[in-house]
């Protein structure tokens, strides 16, 4: 079974406590009440809380539904009107739009009022949904509550009470919108009517106004009317920029009230266990860390609409291939190790560091590029010069020298539009390399010459052009030909192929370029708007279509009739399309909401099914065309354009590009992205069911282990449960539990970081440990015992003193020989790193950009007598070790360079990784002094644990 849940990273990694930590209940013969107090006591929700206990005083208390999965502590109001309450979000100005939200459920509990309160910590929207049981927003029964300040000093509020009138699934963070407001309240004023954006009456604090422009000071915030002032103090309670002051932002919490009771959600543990439970297939919405980037504007951006430092990639090899309009490659904003490289470049697939070796020369845009066999690519664009030769707006080029293809001698020819042939896009399927674009003519040497107007195709090989030819009569922004082989979509400006219409989509026979008959529907054509389209791309049974008035389309494959569809508003064409089978991605230069079933713009009307947060992406199922909310990045975006580029390398990493200058990685870090983003293919495969799961009773409690689970990435904890629910959530593989009654069932599943449950081990009731086995009589006239084996001398004992170096800088070359002056690195005793319990000196996680690299250095002397030593280093999550500058061990890394930026094979889980031990004897040391030398590599930047020790010993 698969099935959406609920477990954010930073909710799991903070409920990994000890079992044992638990008191035994005080009444044995049932189980404890749910009131919120304890891990095993957790309650449904804060109202369940309040309904046990009247007098149950406001402050953390922990909670669990079956949706997310284990228990975590939140902040119960339990005195306004009845108590049960539960606090999702506070922050004055600059709230995070999107659904990620802005912190963790410790964040959002640390500090609930007063200036350190005022930075926004807001839970994501999995969170909340988790915390509604699953349930609709719109049918919360006391809605949406805001508490904010009405004066500067923080010494006077309101209540504002309000509930949705159009549809609500989940939760959402984005609020300047269309979404409709039924009935409000202010202080118990009641009305209604308005939308998220702006509701309540008069222009001061009897409104909720969260339109975001330059009077706002471009700061999101659930603001008052325009006679409301405010200042930029950090300390005042009323936020308002200095422009004008009015509008201002107060300081505001945000509270929901969901009426669950355990009773009603919660059922009995199966017989045979519980399934397993993975995430959605969609990538991650937290960026990646960023290595590398592009910035700087070349032939651009005045003279053409998506002129931006990003416009197309590809993959070849292990690289991937970023075309656009930018100048330089570079690390950070200002500049850390800038190189000029203009319009075309290429980054390692999985670390997304630059590769300089290719280095092709352009004089203007990149607008596309595909993959050829043979590790070669091709590149279209604005471009007349390739590498100091004449290549009007086509080359192929070897994929590792940069050098061009001289084998493929076809080119394009404009007579038409001042005489300058231009691509747009590329697409190859079936031995055919597909261009499209601003064009009239292909040729080649050794194929002549054919008149293929705006659409052409070329042998992959050599370049000759074939006589297909759509004859499209306006520039093409998109083509995409089928993987069945007997279709080419085209979108783009054009009205007519071959004089048939084609009104700016077209799905034309690769065979007799007939076309397919398109009922393209459009959101806008009053005034002679033309509607153009500017992405195509067919997925599954499928045809997507995107364009401008901010439409998203998609087409039955056979009929291309209309399946689904999505306006988004205030605005923001469509202009990428890419997929990876499972979801469907769309870029658009759009900042506000996409309305599922809207099909006109600007007035989307009433008739919309669902409306959710997007910011220059989104994602969709390819399946059935439903929005996938939980994709939905925090970016910066230089001119507001958005993503003009899209593409899922092999890997399943989403890379997005267009003029996007910052994003939010894991652990809401700002980050500088220059260009383009990569999004993390997402977990979804379960770890496997723990093995050997023995429960057993004692006059005290209950003793519960199993044997550890694996897991593709690494486990990450595992969930005891008792009779219907999680009550434990552990690092290690057991966990002791307060007695209970005779009969109660128990079982263990595996988490891993994604959140990913295995199915959980068949529920079994305690046993009584068994008595032990007496001890044997003693032999009358035992054999004299042989001598002992020698004990090993250690060398370098657990705990020793290490020298490490961990930092952005590159390492000094030499690091690992026996002359090199380790004297200005860190030293500290290991275990070395964080993440797991026997840490004994602590990395700074802070670093920006957090290295995938540490290394470390001790010195050891052989005894006489010894001729070889034994290793024993733990793998946390890759290592390699050198003895006196000589490579004498690796493991869980590829053979070949290993960089500072190489990663671990596969990532090793914090609870697992003490006990992940590799060992080695090295023979024919000469008794002496030697230096031991290790690098220690994480499998991704955000690693849960990074550690390090290591003994050396000899006979």
């Amino acid at each position: 079974m698969t099935m959406k849940i609920h477990i954010p990273l930073g909710l799991l990694a903070a409920s990994l406590l000890v079992a044992s930590a638990f008191p035994a209940a005080a009444d044995e013969t049932a189980l404890p009440a749910p009131d919120g107090l304890t891990e095993a006591t957790a309650a449904a929700s804060c109202w369940e809380v309040a309904q046990l206990d009247p007098d149950a005083p406001s402050g953390d208390y922990w909670i669990a539904t079956p949706e997310l999965g284990s228990a975590e502590q939140f902040y119960c109001d339990q005195e306004t009107d009845g108590g049960g309450w539960v606090l999702v979000a506070h922050g004055r100005e600059r709230w995070s739009e999107s659904i990620l939200g802005s912190g963790t459920p410790a964040q959002v509990r640390e500090n609930i009022t007063g200036p350190a309160a005022f930075s926004p910590r807001q839970l994501s929207g999995e969170i909340i949904d988790g915390l509604v049981g699953g349930g609709r927003i719109d049918e919360l029964a006391d809605g949406v509550r805001l508490v904010r300040a009405t004066n500067a000093q923080g010494t006077a509020w309101q209540d504002v009470r309000f509930r949705f009138a159009s549809p609500r699934d989940g939760w959402t963070w984005h609020f300047d919108n269309a979404q409709r407001i039924g009935s409000y309240s202010f202080d118990g004023a009641a009305g209604s009517g308005g939308s998220t954006s702006n509701f309540g009456s008069g222009d001061g604090t009897g409104r909720v106004r969260t339109i975001t422009g330059s009077a706002e000071g471009w700061a999101m915030g659930f603001g008052y009317g325009r006679n409301v002032t405010g200042s930029p103090d950090g300390a005042s309670y009323l936020w308002a920029s200095a422009n004008g002051g009015r509008y201002a932002r107060p300081f505001t919490q945000v509270f929901l009230r969901p009426q669950i009771l355990s009773e009603n959600v919660y059922d009995a543990l199966p017989a045979g266990g519980t399934e397993a439970e993975t995430g959605v297939s969609v990538t991650e919405g937290f960026a990646l860390p960023q290595s590398w980037g592009v910035a700087g504007l070349g032939a651009g951006p005045s003279t053409r609409e998506g002129s931006n430092e990003v416009s197309t990639f590809t993959e070849s090899g292990d690289a991937v291939f970023v075309g656009g309009n930018f100048t330089t490659v570079q690390r950070s904003a200002g500049g850390q190790g800038a190189a000029d490289q203009s319009y075309l470049a290429a980054f390692h697939r999985d670390s997304g560091e630059w590769i300089s070796s290719f280095r092709p020369t352009f004089d203007n845009q990149v607008k596309a590029l595909a993959a050829l066999p043979g590790g070669r690519i091709a590149a279209g664009g604005f471009f007349s010069e390739v590498n100091g030769e004449p290549h009007e707006g086509l080359v192929v080029l070897d994929a590792a020298t940069g050098e061009i293809d001289a084998a493929f001698t076809g080119r394009l020819i404009n007579y038409l539009s001042g005489g300058v042939a231009s691509v747009r896009t590329l697409d190859v399927q079936d031995g055919w390399l597909y261009a499209a674009g601003s064009f009239t003519h292909a040729a080649s040497d050794g194929g002549g010459q054919a008149y293929t107007r705006s659409a052409a195709r070329f042998d992959v090989t050599t370049g000759d052009p074939d006589a297909w030819n759509p004859e499209l009569n306006g520039t093409v922004m998109s083509i995409d030909a089928s993987a069945r082989g007997d279709r080419v979509y085209a979108a783009g400006f054009f009205s007519q192929s071959q004089g048939r219409p084609a009104d700016k989509a077209a799905a034309i026979s690769t065979t007799d370029e007939s076309l397919a008959a398109w009922p393209v529907v459009f959101s806008n054509r009053a005034g002679g708007r033309t509607g153009y389209q500017q992405a195509v791309l067919e997925v599954g049974d499928r045809v997507w279509l995107g364009g401008s008035e901010h439409s998203l389309m998609s087409y039955d494959r056979d009929t291309l009739d209309m399946l689904s569809a999505n306006i988004t508003l205030p605005g923001g064409d469509f202009q990428a399309i890419a997929s990876d089978g499972q979801a469907v991605y769309a870029g658009c230069h759009c900042f506000g909401m996409s309305y599922s079933g809207a099909t006109a713009w600007p007035s989307i009307g009433t008739a919309w099914t669902d409306a959710e947060a997007i910011y220059a992406s989104g994602a969709w199922s390819a399946a059935t065309g439903e929005r996938l909310a939980s994709f939905n990045g925090s970016f910066n975006a230089r001119a507001g354009a958005g993503a003009w580029a899209l593409f899922v390398d092999s890997a399943g990493t989403l890379w997005q590009g267009g003029d996007l200058r910052y994003s939010v990685r894991d652990g809401y870090v700002n980050q500088w992205s220059g260009g383009f983003v990569r999004h993390r293919a997402s977990d979804v495969t379960a770890p496997s069911t723990p093995e050997g799961f023995q429960a057993r009773a004692a006059s005290d409690g209950v003793s519960l282990s199993w044997d550890a689970s694996t897991d593709d990435r690494g486990v990450s904890g595992y969930q005891v449960l008792r009779t219907d629910r999680v009550v434990a959530t552990v690092e290690d593989t057991h966990a002791d539990l307060p007695a209970a009654p005779a009969g109660t069932v128990y079982a263990v599943r595996a988490v891993d970081d994604a959140g990913n449950r295995s199915a959980s081990t068949v529920p079994v009731a305690a046993e009584a440990a068994p008595d032990p086995e007496p001890d044997p009589e003693p032999d009358p006239a035992p054999e004299p015992d042989p001598d002992p084996d020698p004990e090993p001398s250690a060398l370098i004992a657990a705990g020793a003193t290490w020298a490490t170096f961990w930092s952005t800088d590159e390492v000094a070359e030499g690091w690992a020989g026996t002359e090199f002056d380790d004297s200005a690195w860190l030293t500290g005793a290991a275990p070395i790193g964080w993440g797991t319990g026997d840490i004994a000196t602590l990395l700074d996680r802070a670093l920006d950009p957090s290295p995938i690299t540490s290394y470390h250095r001790a010195a050891f002397e052989v005894p006489d007598g010894s001729s070889s030593v034994h290793l024993a280093v733990r793998s946390d999550d890759g290592v390699v070790v050198y003895i006196d500058g000589t490579e004498v061990l690796r493991d869980n890394l590829d053979a070949g360079t290993v960089t500072a930026g190489t990663r671990a094979n596969q990532n090793v889980g914090s609870s697992s990784a003490p006990g992940n031990i590799v060992e080695l004897d090295v023979p024919d040391l000469a008794a002496g002094g030697h230096t031991v030398a290790v690098e220690v590599h994480s499998n991704y930047r955000s690693a849960v644990s990074h550690s390090f020790e290591m003994t050396v010993s000899a006979p």
